[in-house]
């Protein structure tokens, strides 16, 4: 249900068990069926997060052994600026690329949570550039499984987000003797597999490392996503306190090679129930 072209990278499209009650539940929030409608409950938990995002872009062309003097955003999707020139030679390859960036604050207001264990909040985004995102009702679930309302802007850090804040994110019975655990979801012909290890835990604070494989074979251009990241996570407060995630993102269209370089870091700045515990 969420779906943006992040310099080139598609997000993947949500699919769950229970997608069909999640959508209905987030519909009926939006319009303000009486008694149902999430947006009249109070919130239970106010949190803001700093964030910073960038990403580069690298097309490499194949010609026909001619130098290729155009210039322009390599199916960046309005997410990149290209740099003017490309570069070309006699041997018929041309490369050229661009870049965008942004700051700001993301800001999520938990709601509740559902019998299904779907933690209910309202998110939105402030840039100090374009990226800016209205209050969207989303559900996130210990799964990694994001449900957002299909017609609002969910951004590439919003989701970085989100994905982690459902409840059981860390459930110690699914640790292996490694403190290790997988998460994997297929989603038509896109699929991900996450991969995290607790690499320090002290009182509950933890450093958990992630890789993680997204590949997606929608439309003409195949995509294959690496992405590595650190969290750093209160287990007693069930939310990461910062995030950092790095994605390289290869992708091909017939002679056309395109590598997307994404970084995104988020910090935790407030959280209402600190003050209450």
């Amino acid at each position: 249900m969420v779906s943006e072209q992040a310099g080139g990278r598609r997000l993947p499209v949500a699919r769950h068990p229970r997608v069909a009650m999640v959508v209905a539940a987030v519909a009926m929030a939006a319009v303000g069926v009486p008694g149902r409608a999430v947006t009249t409950v109070p919130q239970v938990r106010h949190l803001i997060y700093s964030f910073t995002w960038g990403t580069t872009n690298q097309t490499e062309v194949h010609t026909s052994g001619m130098p290729d003097s155009a210039s322009g955003g390599g199916g960046s999707g309005g997410m990149l600026v290209a740099v003017p020139g490309s570069t070309g030679s006699a041997s018929g390859i041309s490369s050229f690329g661009g870049g965008a960036s942004d700051r700001g604050t993301i800001t999520v207001d938990v709601m509740r949570q559902q019998s299904d264990g779907g933690l209910v909040v309202n998110v939105s985004e402030q840039a100090t550039e374009r990226r800016s995102a209205p209050v969207a009702t989303c559900v996130a679930y210990g799964d990694l499984t994001v449900v957002c309302d299909p017609n609002k802007k969910i951004t590439v850090e919003e989701l970085t987000l989100l994905r982690l804040l459902g409840s059981n994110f860390v459930d110690p019975s699914q640790l292996d003797a490694a403190r290790h655990w997988r998460r994997q979801q297929q989603t038509g012909t896109s699929s991900s597999t996450s991969d995290f290890t607790i690499a320090k835990n002290a009182n509950g604070m933890m450093t958990i490392d992630e890789t993680r494989v997204e590949t997606d074979a929608t439309g003409a251009r195949p995509q294959t996503s690496e992405v590595t990241g650190t969290i750093a996570y209160d287990f007693a407060r069930t939310v990461p306190t910062s995030i950092d995630e790095s994605t390289m993102m290869r992708s091909e269209q017939g002679e056309q090679y395109q590598t997307v370089k994404s970084q995104t870091d988020l910090q935790l700045q407030s959280d209402s129930s600190a003050s209450k515990s």
